[in-house]
């Protein structure tokens, strides 16, 4: 048993991750910016401590005492992007995570990243794969990118980070609010339940359970290499468009409804301003070069990662969200 510092606690992947955490019998100090969205984290046994991410003393005195931590908090990307709000989570924030875990002499950091800006044509595991030539100039990518640069020069340095890499997270959450935040993908799986979503951007997409992710790197904490990075996503058979994803719950859900695939080349600029800059950007990259990405087989064989299907995961996603009352 240790005491795991864990950021970004009240998102989904967190939350997952503190629930798993606090089942096997570890402690957990969880960083968050107030108690308003915590109470649920509480209620599970984790120590709850307000602070900031990108305030250097508030993360080193909530990471006191801390054997390990994983990294979670993130600004995500969204309709509208602001570089320097991005700049102050996603780099600054990871920054005082490192400093944090060297200070305290932590034996390791899970850093939480993106595949986003890998290049996935050149015929290698994402694993394996170099940063792309040119990789999107979006907010999220810009500092998602400059933060795992960082990541991978300390671990070059000596100090013990590994990267995890997930897909389009989906499913339930500890935190019902924030795992249907606004930037999530629950948010749209549920608007194409509630019959409120007709069309969304074409883009192949890699569908994870919440809880994939956060036992995923619960291993790489613990069976991890030092400055590997690690692909968590969900069964190569399952990639799908998020139109395809969300047809495919209000299948399982009994709703009748039907969202259709919408090409990101049609009008980009109006495109950006309903979708967001990075999905645009994810979907242009996409449709310019198609590329599969099959299930890494480190991360498989490492950290005896085997996801869950796609559709009983949107079994339990649906099931959950009618729980609480989101759609009929």
């Amino acid at each position: 048993m240790s005491t795991v510092f864990v950021t970004g606690g009240t998102g989904l992947t967190g939350s997952n991750v503190i629930k798993l955490l606090l089942q096997r019998g570890d402690d957990v100090r969880a960083l968050v910016r107030s108690t308003a969205d915590a109470g649920p984290l509480a209620a599970l046994g984790a120590q709850l401590c307000t602070g900031d991410i990108t305030d250097p003393d508030d993360v080193k005195a909530a990471a006191s005492g801390c054997e390990a931590a994983i990294h979670c908090a993130a600004l995500l990307g969204g309709a509208s992007q602001d570089l320097a709000d991005f700049h102050a989570v996603n780099v600054v924030g990871t920054t005082n995570v490192f400093d944090a875990a060297s200070s305290h002499g932590m034996r390791r950091v899970v850093a939480l990243s993106t595949s986003t800006f890998f290049d996935s044509t050149v015929g290698l595991a994402l694993e394996d794969a170099p940063i792309a030539q040119h990789p999107s100039d979006d907010p999220y990518t810009v500092t998602k990118l400059a933060a795992f640069r960082e990541a991978v020069a300390r671990a070059a340095a000596g100090q013990d980070i590994v990267t995890c890499h997930p897909g389009a997270i989906y499913g339930p959450g500890p935190v019902a609010s924030r795992a249907l935040a606004r930037t999530s993908f629950n948010r749209v799986l549920l608007a194409a339940l509630r019959k409120k979503l007709s069309r969304y951007l074409w883009f192949p997409v890699t569908w994870v359970f919440g809880e994939d992710v956060a036992s995923g790197s619960i291993a790489a904490l613990d069976r991890g290499v030092a400055g590997e990075r690690y692909m968590l996503d969900g069964r190569p058979e399952d990639v799908m468009s998020i139109a395809a994803c969300c047809n495919r719950i209000c299948d399982i859900a009994g709703v009748d409804h039907h969202v259709e695939d919408l090409d990101a080349s049609s009008d980009p600029v109006a495109l950006e301003a309903e979708f967001g800059p990075t999905l645009v950007a994810i979907a242009t990259k996409a449709r310019a070069n198609p590329a599969e990405r099959p299930l890494d087989s480190r991360t498989a064989l490492r950290l005896g990662y085997s996801p869950l299907a796609l559709d009983e995961g949107l079994a339990d996603l649906a099931t959950w969200l009618r729980d609480l009352g989101r759609f009929a």
